[in-house]
């Protein structure tokens, strides 16, 4: 649906990564996309000739149990979510379908 070609993708492992990536296309003046698990039909996810930055890699969630404090990473998809928070009786109301988020 989506027709956009970007010059580069950055596959985010870190933080720190994100963080590079930014900078980098701050100092190149380069268009910039930040693609979260990859699930997005408006396109926001992707741009044309700039950079992507791809968290999909940053998927951790974890669960602080004595606060009820979920805390999600950028590229964690709903699935990943519900897995995390349920064995504590925890729901996070993100949407219906646990896939959304997913990648090949």
């Amino acid at each position: 649906m989506i027709d956009r070609h970007p010059a580069a993708v950055l596959c985010a492992a870190s933080p720190a990564d994100v963080a590079e990536g930014l900078r980098f296309a701050q100092e190149h003046s380069l268009p910039l996309a930040v693609r979260g698990g990859g699930h997005g039909v408006s396109g926001n996810g992707t741009v044309e000739s700039g950079l992507v930055i791809d968290l999909g890699s940053l998927n951790e969630v974890s669960v602080d149990r004595r606060s009820a404090v979920v805390r999600v990473a950028g590229g964690a998809k709903l699935g990943d979510v519900d897995r995390a928070t349920a064995p504590y009786r925890l729901a996070v109301p993100l949407g219906v379908i646990s896939g959304t988020g997913w990648r090949d």
